[in-house]
């Protein structure tokens, strides 16, 4: 193993970071791209500190692997925190994955002890399913696979427009002017008994919701019910490093939420449809989402009849208890 530097992490380190993140995912080919500006959001989200909850890596000066935690807000006696980051791809095998996994189990931990006492805590790491390499470190460390998800996109150009309707006494609005703190409780009340959700905090919202640069209110839509409450849902997002590096515009849809009482009805297949139509007109290329495989909705099935299509696997790995 050779004699690395492991340090914190400042906001001078994010030029650094965005290029390690660029050079794993020309390897392996993710289809995840940052930004600048999406790297320096993510160091100033108010839930961590740089400072204790990243670590940079350096070989005689030059940055070659980092890695962060990404917790979630306490529930149930628990706090849920996610371990990523890379190593370059021409300096894995080298030992640096060996030696940062280990620090930042010991960091998730730390984290959770200052919160509180009466906390336990629930970690994770996910990678794509054919990094075996990762795979080998996580499980001498305690991490075994559990769930998978997918990585779905459609090409809007190949998907026609369709009637789209929806029940009568359901009506459709943006999320332009919403009351944010009314779509966050019913996310909370759509998710109850799903495999590895924890409710969001307004803080967790304001982060990764309405205080991103991605967030696209407009193109985001909800059906209220006959009593004028939340029925359906879907979040919009956009990268513009997609873009960027693809060519192509990308609507990314990170959440879709039907309530209990409201099932059964093809809601959230009429917002899925009415979203696309409203992706081509303002002139997106393509759609993008991912799924749990565990997930009981039978989510999967609604996303390939509207056009989606599998492009990767990724496996999240958990701590044995």
């Amino acid at each position: 193993m050779g004699d690395f530097l492991f340090r914190p992490v400042t906001l001078a380190d994010a030029p650094a970071i965005e290029a390690l993140m660029a050079a794993a995912e020309a390897v392996e080919r993710t289809g995840e791209h940052y930004e600048l500006a999406d790297v320096v959001e993510d160091l100033e989200n108010t839930m961590v500190d740089p400072a204790e909850d990243w670590l940079i890596v350096e070989d005689g000066g030059l940055p070659v692997a980092f890695a962060h935690l990404t917790p979630r807000a306490p529930a149930d006696g628990a706090i849920s925190l996610g371990i990523d980051g890379t190593v370059h791809p021409d300096h894995r095998r080298r030992g640096i994955g060996s030696q940062l996994v280990p620090r930042m189990l010991d960091r998730a931990r730390a984290h959770v002890r200052e919160r509180g006492e009466d906390l336990r805590p629930v970690i994770t790491a996910t990678a794509p399913s054919h990094n075996t390499d990762l795979a080998s470190i996580l499980a001498r460390h305690g991490l075994e696979a559990g769930r998978w998800s997918f990585v779905m996109d459609a090409d809007l150009g190949a998907t026609s427009d369709v009637g789209v309707s929806w029940p009568e006494g359901y009506r459709l609005e943006t999320w332009e002017g919403l009351e944010q703190d009314e779509i966050r409780r019913a996310h909370n009340l759509a998710f109850p008994g799903h495999p590895g959700f924890t409710p969001w905090s307004p803080q967790m919202w304001s982060q990764w919701v309405t205080g991103s640069r991605s967030f696209r209110p407009a193109l985001s839509l909800l059906l209220r019910g006959p009593d004028g409450a939340i029925a359906a849902y879907v979040q919009t997002s956009e990268y513009h490093a997609v873009r960027a590096a693809t060519g192509l515009r990308e609507a990314y849809v990170a959440k879709v939420g039907t309530l209990g009482g409201h099932r059964r009805r093809g809601l959230a297949t009429t917002l899925l449809r009415e979203a696309m139509r409203r992706y081509r007109e303002a002139g997106f290329d393509r759609a993008a989402l991912d799924v749990d495989s565990d997930n009981p909705s039978g989510a999967l099935g609604v996303y390939e009849r509207v056009g989606f299509r599998t492009q990767l696997r990724w496996t999240q790995y958990r701590m044995r208890s």
